[in-house]
């Protein structure tokens, strides 16, 4: 009984031992007002633009970052760091994933979308 609550611990700490080193993806859409990152979702009013740029980047990653691999939306950034930028158009929304590699050999993904109006 002893070695079965012992296992139980082990697991449940280390399952809260992952969640505590998350890596979060925030993001914002370039606006002409002071823009704010913000985690996992931005959207954005941009009164009658045809495309807007998307700001992406990683926080909160609990030990050293050796490089992002982005995806889906962001795959344009390739391993360009920790942030990324691209291009995006109105009335649908575009998904950036990134795959995070650490210096100790471990990794996760972080993803986040962006969206925006032009004001229709």
């Amino acid at each position: 009984m002893n070695k079965l609550i012992t296992a139980g611990i082990l697991v449940a700490s280390s399952l809260f031992a992952n969640q505590a080193m998350s890596a979060t993806m925030e993001c914002f859409v370039d606006t002409q007002a002071y823009d704010q990152y913000t985690p996992n979702r931005c959207d954005a009013i941009v009164w009658g633009a045809r495309s807007a740029t998307a700001a992406f980047r990683i926080t909160g990653a609990s030990k050293p970052i050796n490089s992002v691999i982005w995806g889906d939306k962001a795959s344009s950034c390739g391993t360009s760091g920790t942030s990324c930028s691209f291009t995006i158009r109105p009335f649908f929304p575009h998904k950036a994933t990134a795959t995070i590699l650490y210096q100790d050999g471990t990794w996760e993904t972080a993803s986040a979308t962006a969206s925006f109006e032009d004001g229709r």
